[in-house]
């Protein structure tokens, strides 16, 4: 543990910014620009004015912190951003112009965490079973049932798996496997595609402990660590997995993962990204704040596999940086969209609205690409990035909240580096993008430029892929893994609960209104926590809603 960290710890936590728990959610400055009274198309989000080189977006332009209703972005020749703001007409100048008077324009979304190469597999079927850590499925361990998931994905398997990303507005991905085109695989150098050439990639690490062969360590540091301090010290990013599962074995790679003592490997850095960070207490996420180290968050996978999540309110509390990961098709999301639809619905049910439509969207653009390294080029409409982006409709949702709740066929379009990929078959016709196939998305006919990028039609690729799991869903997609936080099978019965919410449990966390110290934000008893829900400083307020949960007088409220 670093002096800074110690220094904190002993002064308490009046220091640092208020946290996010004791605030309400961002008000969103919305702005209203020049082309906002634009009156809406009749029959689609976007029509095109023919032009010269570069591009001209109007629209509703999201950056941090605000909302530009008839906004601009301009970009160049070479897809970088050269003006984003209410009027980029001089940057814009001459450039072909793509009106959206009802779209909603946003960085592309960037899935910080899959595992691509078993892309080609359906969901697993949900006996109810959950488990404690993750070697008890991967092996079948302490009583538990294995679950066996081919991996191996083919080179056109992974592609169609990239392609099922791009339908969801990502341009980008950290996949732990790449096939060339299509996405920037933020993990595999030789695939970032145009303008980040230089640029380093994320080092992903599956098993930073080195536990391939199952081993479970609930104290003591005797892993066969595959990475040190040292060796990740030169890294622009580094993603572990680390304390994946709920109980006191999974809470104990995080022990063993942020400090130097007792043979453990300080892996805890500012330019580290956790992955899944679900076994974690309050003085952990604090920690991981003070480190400058982000959180990733696969809310479906971890409930699927575990019954629970990440406590991403707790890190919140410490401005701890979250992003997000589908995980696999597995045990997760097929695309960024239902991963969001997911942290919406937690959101929205299970933690009492604590993160705003803002926030959740940040998770996807500007946190990911932070977390990634790659917020230097990537993540935010501003001069000087590339112009990875994705158009959304934004007739039924206004401004974050269109990407939030978008539909698959919501999607209207998705450049990369300016070039366009997918989208509403009639935009890409009228920017006369050569080579394109076209489909029909849930009502909407859509089109995808696959042969400049895999050399493919979209028949072909079709065909190569072999008929493995879908490609898009109108509506719930087929043997979706559940998003409701359960364990109504588990090894360790003192942590039965079904997620239901019901008159007398507000959050159906499986504890009483009466006696929850959070009763209205999901809490339950984790194994790791013993008998009892987290209440780290013994103040009677849970840690998921406590506003400063290692204080018991709350000395970080400030006014």
């Amino acid at each position: 543990m670093r002096a800074s960290l110690v220094l904190f710890l002993l002064t308490g936590c009046s220091d640092p910014p208020m946290p996010a728990t004791m605030q309400p959610p961002p008000d969103t400055m919305v702005t209203s620009c020049p082309h906002a009274a634009d009156p809406p198309l009749q029959s689609a989000t976007c029509e095109v004015v023919p032009g010269g080189a570069g591009l001209l977006l109007t629209g509703t332009v999201l950056q941090p912190g605000m909302s530009l209703r008839g906004g601009q972005v301009a970009i160049d020749s070479a897809g970088n951003i050269t003006c984003a703001a209410c009027d980029c007409t001089q940057a814009g100048a001459g450039a072909t112009q793509i009106h959206c008077p009802t779209g909603v324009i946003s960085p592309g979304l960037i899935n910080a965490h899959d595992h691509i190469t078993y892309t080609q597999n359906a969901p697993a079927p949900d006996s109810g079973e959950r488990y404690e850590q993750r070697n008890d499925w991967r092996k079948g361990q302490r009583g538990h049932t294995k679950i066996a998931t081919p991996g191996g994905a083919s080179v056109p398997q992974i592609q169609w798996g990239e392609l099922r990303f791009i339908l969801g507005g990502a341009t980008s991905t950290v996949g732990s496997g790449a096939a060339p085109g299509l996405l920037r695989n933020l993990d595999k150098p030789a695939n970032l595609e145009a303008g980040l050439a230089a640029h380093a990639g994320v080092q992903f690490q599956t098993f930073p402990l080195g536990d391939t062969n199952g081993l479970q360590l609930a104290s003591g540091c005797g892993y066969n660590f595959t990475d040190t301090a040292a060796s990740i010290a030169n890294d622009k990013s580094y993603e572990p997995h680390i304390a994946e599962g709920v109980d006191s074995v999974a809470h104990n790679e995080f022990v063993c993962s942020s400090s130097s003592v007792g043979g453990a490997q300080d892996l805890t850095q500012p330019q580290s990204a956790f992955i899944h960070s679900v076994a974690l207490q309050a003085a952990d996420y604090q920690q991981m704040a003070m480190e400058g180290t982000s959180v990733v968050w696969s809310p479906r996978s971890n409930i699927r596999l575990y019954g629970n999540t990440a406590q991403v309110t707790v890190a919140a509390s410490f401005h701890t940086r979250i992003a997000l990961g589908t995980d696999w098709t597995a045990s997760g999301s097929m695309n960024l969209l239902r991963e969001l639809r997911c942290a919406d619905e937690l959101n929205q049910k299970y933690y009492d609205k604590f993160f705003s439509d803002e926030q959740l969207w940040e998770m996807v653009t500007k946190n990911a690409a932070g977390a990634t390294g790659f917020d230097d080029a990537l993540g935010v409409l501003a001069q000087g990035h590339l112009a990875d982006i994705a158009i959304f409709d934004g007739r039924s949702n206004a401004d974050f909240r269109a990407v939030v709740a978008a539909e698959p066929a919501g999607v209207v379009l998705v450049l990369r580096g300016g070039k366009p990929l997918y989208g509403d078959a009639s935009l890409l016709s009228a920017l006369s993008v050569p080579n394109c196939d076209s489909f029909d998305v849930c009502g909407t006919a859509k089109s995808a430029c696959l042969m400049g990028e895999v050399g493919k039609t979209f028949d072909a690729l079709k065909a190569a892929a072999g008929g493995v799991y879908g490609l898009f869903f109108c509506g719930t997609p087929d043997v979706e893994p559940t998003c409701v936080p359960s364990r109504p099978k588990a090894v360790m019965s003192s942590t039965i609960y079904t997620g239901q919410i019901t008159a007398t449990d507000s959050d159906g966390d499986g504890i009483p209104d009466a006696t929850d110290n959070c009763p209205r934000h999901f809490n339950p008893i984790r194994p790791l926590d013993g008998a009892v829900q987290a209440d780290a400083d013994l103040d009677g307020a849970g840690d998921a809603c406590d506003p400063c949960p290692l204080d018991p007088m709350n000395v970080c409220t400030k006014s």
